[in-house]
């Protein structure tokens, strides 16, 4: 087997398709199911552990959580309905139930009595939900017929001695019944006509989880029966109770809803991308295990892929393919590319590139300037996998129409390609060094392709997997090639293959994704379950593992922000500081200002004080004086009031002591009886325990009587039935029931039996607790009148101290009353003078209420004009932005510009150095033609000069006499060529001669017309010329000599300035003819260049003699 193995390390997703999805274990986690596993999720630590399903079944129907949340019961679909049990602390398999009728093809999962656990957790497979069918309203559940399905079942229990169980019904009515065995003891409405979906019972009643997200709780009351306590509603995205400020937190990360279209990991980061068809595009941290962005599209999307730095995404939609950046907590839209429908895409290796599938082509793309680099065409159908090289110079594709092809990206060329009609491939990869191709389709197999000499790419070898496969990953370093089946499963592969593999089952439907990351540590696997799945690739090998571990690079922490949110950030920075600054100033004014106002209240108060303390002085001494006489009336008072207290105390003494002889001599009475209660008791508690001893002695003879007989029953049954297994298996089984049978009804019976002992024990133990209650109750009653007697004392004493306490108090009062009429008055006199004040700070509060209105229209223009001066500023750096964006793509159009520009200076030099190599070899044939026109007259020396002329241009002859058929054929069929190319020639050649016919008469037509034109200014200058000699006869006769010259001197100068410009437009004249007639060269050139070109054409095996229709259409 492999030395590498994978196991699952954690899976993001949630089936909601179960019965009962969620529970509690008892160490607070929450266990759910996911993909093809039973999730424990700790949501403290954030960490799961995995009970897997069963390899064999086709997907969990329903779970259920034991009383004691101990064990846990979990039902599959099979060829044979299929319950397990779990023990929660080791997550270990204690038992397994199959059903008896191998007929039934689901998991069904009937009500039952038996215990499917051992142990103190034991669970009822009542517990487990029917995962199958629900019973109907007709059928008869409980006893009778109630309109409805039911949908959901609980089992709830009273007491914890009560051995009754019932159980809890919900209906799609919206009502929930509540079942003893088979008769229906209660039925309670929700009042919201929603159907119920799930039950919970807890310990002051249940809770009925309906549609529409409505959670109803039922408690229990006194007459054990429940009432409708409350209802509220969780919102589907907050996941916030409405009612009673009940709030509500998503437990875990969101997960997909639907099935898993695209999946990709990012190299420098922890991050696994993946597109669903509920329309989502999530990134998960598999580092932090959560969710770190979701965002949601309109449109379906159906191919993901991640950029190596994890900076930018690719998202495929159904109308086009867009590329986006991966900021904090968004995907910003970058570019968008006209590729309807792409299912998948990938960037390279180092991520300068990226690829896409259009249909049945692939297209190039340049990552940084989304350029399209090639298009690669020759599939005949849809392309379902990509696989790029390591050092991106190739990329291998393959297709539904059976072909596996290998690019070159530097030609766009297939490097290597097979064939297979009839099998549509779903995967394909290569190994690093791109000499061996592996694929996998709907053929059932693992095809391994190789270049052989002289017969192209070919099947080297088959591996038969049984199954279909729908992805294939390569890890060249461990070893392992993993595979992924439509049913859901993992399968790792020795590498190189041997169809030895091991095999994990993690997903409830087809595997859609498999990726790898580049360390090869993590495998990563999406299904149509919605899940994602982390594995751990384990190496045996301890010294690589340590190696790779070592070699391990840091995850970078960077992420993307755009300018404008860090700009407003700083704006909102420097406004709150304003804010704060602001503030601070206002608060220390106003307590600048509260210092000043209490300062002067307490000069104010000071000074009422000291005028207060003046006045109560005075008083002080008249109340002294009001005292001191108030001292002597009460002093005389004081003494009659203790004369009367005595002689009323005399007569009270003698009342009590009476009383006490009389409670004494009951008291000797209650003793005598207590001592005749006592004896008695003791009597009988005594025969009591003789005779509650005796029976339990007879008791446990007879049953020791019974268990040695039971022993030996035991022994001889033992004996039977190991006798019997080795002959009959089946009747030892049943052998071994009915023995179990019989042991269950003897302990029953036993059982009850020693109930009814204990019972019988409990009631003679309860009446001898009575008759000690009736012996402390007279106790107790004998205390109390001790004790009463005490507290009669003590009131005495009390009514002494409360009379002298009463007059301490009149006095006081009357004091007191005294002194309130003097307070009354000086609050009234305060009150008033608090009115005043309380007038002149209104005014002042109104002066400081015009004020604060009169600052504020102050503030509030410069305000307009700050948030103005922002409103420039944004739109100053939108045009800053499209100024740096217009001069980005100006710099590129100029940079193509500069490479197009050597691209045509390259061209012209090779053009150049052509034209003079082609000019010299003309020169020099026309020299040595020039040298054989001498021998015109001399045939024979014309004849030899001819042909060391033709050798010495054309190399020599060596024409055979003898001929074989195939030289024959090959020159026919060049001859054929060159009168074909001599004939198209010919006519370019026309064509180029009319065109520059049409041409020299344009230039001939102009030259004509620039000769009349010279003509005309030729005669002009002559008629200039001829105006200037009587001029100048003028000044050789006339009389009056200065002004004469003078007019003779003006006509010179002006025939010299028109012969001038005359100059200057023949210069110019003659530069436009000697252009015209260099392109008249340059073109005649070109056209001899052209009949150059047919006599250099290289041939297959020997040199042919030249031709007579070409030499004298080239002469």
């Amino acid at each position: 087997m492999a030395a590498t193995t994978i196991s699952p390390r954690y899976v993001f997703g949630f089936r909601g398709d179960v019965k009962d999805n969620v529970a509690y274990s008892d160490d607070g986690s929450v266990v759910y199911p996911a993909g093809h596993n039973i999730v424990l999720y700790s949501s403290e630590t954030k960490t799961q552990r995995l009970i897997p399903g069963t390899l064999e079944s086709e997907g969990i129907t329903a779970m259920c959580m034991s009383g004691n949340r101990r064990m846990f019961a979990v039902a599959e679909r099979s060829d044979k309905a299929m319950i397990t049990v779990y023990d929660l602390q080791t997550l270990k398999r204690r038992k397994q139930l199959v059903a008896s009728d191998a007929g039934s093809k689901v998991g069904d999962v009937q009500p039952g009595r038996q215990r499917a656990g051992d142990g103190g957790g034991a669970v009822h497979p009542e517990d487990v939900p029917p995962a199958g069918r629900r019973p109907q309203g007709g059928e008869p559940v409980a006893g009778q017929a109630r309109p409805g399905d039911v949908v959901c079942q609980g089992w709830v229990q009273f007491r914890s001695l009560d051995s009754r169980e019932r159980s809890l019904l919900g209906t799609s009515e919206g009502e929930v019944l509540m079942m003893e065995s088979t008769e229906l003891r209660a039925a309670f409405s929700c009042e919201n006509g929603l159907g119920v979906e799930s039950l919970a019972c807890y310990s002051k009643g249940f809770v009925a989880g309906q549609g529409g997200g409505v959670v109803t709780i039922f408690e229990r009351d006194d007459k054990e029966a429940y009432r409708r306590a409350r209802a509220f509603t969780i919102e589907e995205q907050r996941r916030q109770g409405q009612a009673e400020d009940m709030n509500f937190e998503a437990l875990g990360c969101n997960n997909h809803s639907a099935a898993v279209t695209g999946l990709d990991i990012c190299v420098r980061k922890p991050l696994i991308v993946s597109c669903s068809s509920d329309r989502t595009v999530r990134l998960w941290n598999y580092q932090e295990r959560t969710c770190e962005l979701t965002k949601a599209f309109a449109d379906d999307i159906h191919a993901v892929a991640m950029h190596p730095n994890g900076l930018q995404v690719l998202v495929g939609f159904a109308d086009k393919l867009r590329l986006m950046s991966v900021l904090m907590d968004d995907l910003k839209l970058v570019r968008e590319l006209a590729i309807k429908g792409c299912r998948e895409c990938c960037f390279s290796s180092g991520g300068q590139y990226f690829a896409a599938v259009n249909g049945t082509t692939i297209s190039i793309y340049n990552t940084h300037t989304c350029e399209n680099l090639g298009n690669l065409r020759g599939h005949n159908g849809k392309v379902r996998s990509l696989h790029w090289s390591p050092d991106d110079s190739k990329i291998v594709s393959a297709g539904m129409d059976g072909a596996v092809y290998e690019w070159r990206l530097r030609d766009f060329k297939r490097d290597k390609e097979h064939v297979l009609k009839g099998c549509s491939y779903s995967s394909v990869l290569a190994t690093p060094d791109c000499k061996t191709l592996y694929a996998c389709g709907s053929d059932r197999k693992i095809k391994e392709f190789e270049d052989s000499m002289g017969a192209g790419t070919q099947i080297t070898k088959e591996v038969d997997a049984g199954g279909s496969l729908t992805q294939l990953s390569l890890l060249p370093q461990a070893k392992i090639m993993c595979a992924a089946t439509d049913t859901g499963s993992i399968r790792t592969y020795k590498f190189p293959l041997s169809g030895e593999f091991q095999e994990v089952k993690c997903h409830n439907g087809a595997v859609t994704r498999m990726k790898a990351t580049w360390d090869e540590q993590l495998l990563v696997t999406a299904g149509e379950d919605g899940s994602v799945a982390v594995f751990d690739v384990r190496d045996k090998d301890a010294k690589a593992a340590a190696r790779r571990e070592q070699e391990r690079v840091e995850y970078a922490v960077e992420v993307l922000v755009t300018r404008t949110e860090l700009d407003e950030k700083r704006t909102r920075m420097s406004e709150l500081e304003q804010q704060v600054a602001e503030l601070t100033m206002q608060n220390e004014y106003q307590l600048r200002l509260k210092d000043l106002h209490l300062q002067e209240k307490l000069k104010e108060l000071t000074e009422k004080c000291s005028a207060e303390l003046e006045v109560d002085r005075q008083k002080f001494e008249l109340l002294l004086g009001e005292k001191n006489e108030q001292e002597m009336e009460y002093e005389d008072k004081l003494k009659q009031a203790e004369e009367r207290s005595q002689t009323q105390l005399g007569t009270l003494d003698a009342q009590y002591q009476s009383k006490v002889m009389a409670e004494v001599e009951r008291y000797q009475l209650l003793l005598s009886e207590k001592e005749l209660l006592n004896t008695r008791w003791d009597e009988q508690n005594s025969l009591l325990v003789d005779s509650h001893e005796r029976v339990i002695a007879e008791l446990t003879e007879d049953y020791e009587a019974k268990l040695s007989e039971e022993a030996l029953k035991l022994e001889a049954l033992q004996q039977d039935k190991s006798e019997l297994e080795r002959e009959f298996d089946e009747i030892k089984r049943q052998l071994e029931e009915d023995a179990d049978r019989e042991i269950e009804d003897m302990k029953d019976k036993y059982d009850q039996k020693l109930q009814t002992e204990r019972e019988a024990s409990l009631r003679l133990k309860g009446e001898n607790g009575i008759m000690r209650k009736k012996f402390n109750a007279l106790q107790k009653d004998i205390e109390g009148q001790r004790e009463e007697i005490k507290s009669l004392f003590e009131q005495k004493k009390e009514l002494y101290s409360s009379i002298a306490s009463l007059e301490k108090d009149i006095s006081s009062l009357k004091r007191e009353i005294r002194e309130r009429d003097e307070t009354i008055g000086d609050k009234e006199r305060r009150i008033y003078d608090l009115k005043k004040k309380n007038q002149e700070l209104e005014k002042f509060k109104f002066v400081l209420d015009y004020k604060i209105k009169e600052l504020k229209k102050q503030i509030e223009p410069r305000e307009d004009e700050i948030s103005d001066m922002k409103e420039q500023i944004k739109e100053m750096d939108g045009e800053l932005e499209r100024y740096h964006k217009t001069n980005a793509t100006l710099d590129l159009s100029i940079s193509s510009l500069k490479l197009k520009q050597t691209g045509l200076q390259a061209e012209v030099l090779g053009q150049r150095s052509g034209k003079q190599d082609a000019f010299q070899m003309l020169t020099r044939i026309q020299h040595d033609l020039q040298e054989v026109a001498q021998w015109v007259q001399e045939p024979k020396v014309l004849k030899e000069k001819v042909k060391a002329l033709f050798q010495r241009h054309c190399g020599e002859a060596g024409i055979t006499v003898e001929e074989d058929g195939d030289v024959e054929r090959e020159g026919s069929r060049q001859r054929e060529y060159l009168e074909r190319s001599v004939d198209s020639l010919k006519r370019k050649l026309a064509k180029d001669s009319e065109l520059h016919r049409t041409d020299n008469l344009r230039v001939m037509q102009e030259n004509t017309a620039l000769i009349k034109e010279i003509n005309e200014l030729r005669r002009e200058i002559k008629a200039q010329k001829t105006k200037g000699l009587p001029g100048s006869g003028g000044v050789i006769g006339g009389g009056g000599g200065g002004n004469s010259t003078g007019g003779g001197a003006k006509g010179g100068a002006s025939a010299a300035d028109l012969s001038t410009d005359l100059k200057r437009e023949l210069d110019i004249q003659r530069e436009l003819i000697s252009r015209l007639r260099e392109d008249s060269a340059s073109k005649e050139a070109r056209i001899r260049s052209l009949e150059a070109m047919v006599v250099p054409r290289p041939m297959s095996r020997e040199r042919l003699p030249p031709m007579e229709g070409f030499s004298s259409s080239h002469d």
